[in-house]
C-alpha cells in the first residue's frame, strides 16, 4: 500500500531537478532571444555556466536523476536549489531553524502562502473543492505585520525582497560569484537563482493552499498519499521508476507550452504579481484532487470520498482530466503549463530587474 505520508511541509517544493532545469532553461531561452540586450546575454551566459540546447535539456529530463541534493548543478541552477537547502540549517542542537529577517520566520515559511488564511472570516480558513474559500485580491493586505501572514507563509514578501537584492547587486556591478566564497560572496547570479526558485514555487498550485497534500480528497486522513510529491518530483525524478512513456509524453506537452503559454500577469509589482499567480494557480486544485482520487482508486465524490487508497497508478493520475483556465486538461497538461509559466515568470522578472538597473 502506498498511502503512508511521513514528509513534512518543510521539505516540499518543485524538485531539485525541476528547479535546476527550469532556471537553466530560463537563461538559455533569454540568451537565444534576439530581444535580450547583449550585455545581459553575456551576464546570463557567465552566470548560467551549464548552457545546453533543447535536445540536451530533453535528454536531461528523460534520463538524469538528481535526488535530494543538487549533484552536478552549477551556476544559476545551483543557486535555484539553495532556498530548499537552507531549510535544513539548524541554529541549535534542538534543530530550530534560523529566522530570516525582516520576516521573523524560518526559510521554510517563505516558499508558499496558504491563501485561505488571508480571508477576513476565520470560518473560511479551510480548503473547499468548490473554491469558495479562495480570497479576493482586494482582501489581501500588503502589510507584513498583519498576523495572518505568520501562519499563511510569506512567499510574496520573499519574492519582493529577493527581487530588490537582485536589483541592488546589478546596480553595484556584482554580477558573478567567486568560487569557494559562499556565503560571504554576494552577487547577482546568486539572487537571480534564488528569485527563480521562489517564482517557480509560485506556480505549483499546492503552494497556494492550506490543503497542500490534497487530503480533503481522502477524507482529511493524515495517512493519505503524498499527492504533493506526485504532482512534483515523481514524474521526473522518482528514484524507483522512470515512467518513461509518460516522461516522453510530458516533454512534448512542455515544449509546446513553452511556445504557447503567455504570462497573463499585468502588474510589474513583484509582490502583487506573486499574489495573482497564487490566485490563478489555486484554480487547478480541484483537478489535482480528482486526479489523486483516480490515481489511488478512491471512490465517491471529492466532498465525500469512500474506500481506502490503493497502489499508485501513474497512468490514471497523470491522464486524469479536469477544468483549469477555462478548459479541460489532463494533469500532464496542467503541469506542463505551470512549469512553462514558471520559466516565463523568471524571464520576465530577470529582464525587469535588468532594465530597472539600466534605466529602461
Amino acid at each position: 500500500m502506498a498511502f503512508v505520508c511521513l514528509i513534512s511541509r518543510d521539505s516540499l517544493a518543485w524538485s531539485n531537478k525541476e528547479h535546476i532545469q527550469l532556471t537553466r532553461m530560463a537563461a538559455e531561452l533569454l540568451i537565444a532571444d534576439p530581444a535580450t540586450p547583449p550585455d545581459m546575454k553575456a551576464w546570463l551566459t557567465e552566470a548560467n555556466r551549464q548552457n545546453m540546447d533543447m535536445d540536451a535539456e530533453r535528454a536531461y529530463f528523460l534520463h538524469q536523476r538528481v535526488g535530494t541534493f543538487p549533484r552536478g548543478a552549477d551556476g544559476l541552477g545551483f543557486w535555484a536549489t539553495m532556498p530548499d537547502m537552507d531549510k535544513g540549517g539548524p541554529s541549535s542542537a534542538r534543530g530550530k531553524q534560523n529566522e530570516i529577517e525582516p520576516f521573523g520566520l524560518p526559510e521554510s515559511q517563505l516558499h508558499f502562502t496558504d491563501m485561505e488564511l488571508l480571508n477576513p472570516d476565520e470560518a473560511t480558513h479551510t480548503y473547499r473543492d468548490d473554491l469558495s474559500h479562495k480570497p479576493r485580491l482586494a482582501e489581501i493586505p500588503h502589510d507584513m505585520s498583519d498576523p495572518r501572514w505568520k501562519k499563511a507563509g510569506m512567499l510574496p514578501f520573499r519574492v519582493e525582497d529577493v527581487y530588490k537584492k537582485l536589483v541592488k547587486s546589478l546596480k553595484e556591478g556584482r554580477l558573478a560569484d567567486k568560487d569557494g566564497q559562499y556565503p560571504r560572496d554576494d552577487h547577482a547570479g546568486k539572487w537571480a537563482g534564488y528569485l527563480a526558485h521562489y517564482l517557480e514555487d509560485n506556480t505549483q498550485p499546492q503552494h497556494a493552499t492550506i490543503d497542500f497534500m490534497s487530503r480533503a480528497y481522502f477524507g482529511h486522513n493524515t495517512r493519505s498519499p503524498n499527492i504533493h510529491s506526485d504532482v512534483e518530483y515523481r514524474l521526473g525524478d522518482d528514484d524507483t521508476n522512470d515512467f518513461m512513456p509518460l516522461r516522453e509524453e510530458y516533454w512534448a506537452l512542455f515544449a509546446k507550452a513553452l511556445q504557447d503559454v503567455k504570462d497573463p500577469i499585468q502588474t510589474t509589482d513583484p509582490w502583487q504579481g506573486t499574489i495573482e499567480v497564487s490566485l490563478t494557480s489555486y484554480d487547478a486544485l480541484p483537478l489535482i484532487g480528482r486526479a489523486a482520487m483516480a490515481g489511488y482508486g478512491m471512490t465517491g465524490s471529492p466532498t465525500a470520498p469512500e474506500g481506502h487508497p490503493s497502489e499508485f497508478n501513474a497512468e490514471r493520475f497523470y491522464h486524469a482530466k479536469g477544468q483549469y483556465l477555462g478548459r479541460e486538461m489532463t494533469m500532464l497538461e496542467m503541469k506542463a503549463h505551470q512549469q512553462a509559466w514558471a520559466i516565463k515568470r523568471v524571464q520576465r522578472l530577470w529582464r525587469q530587474a535588468w532594465d530597472e538597473t539600466h534605466g529602461k
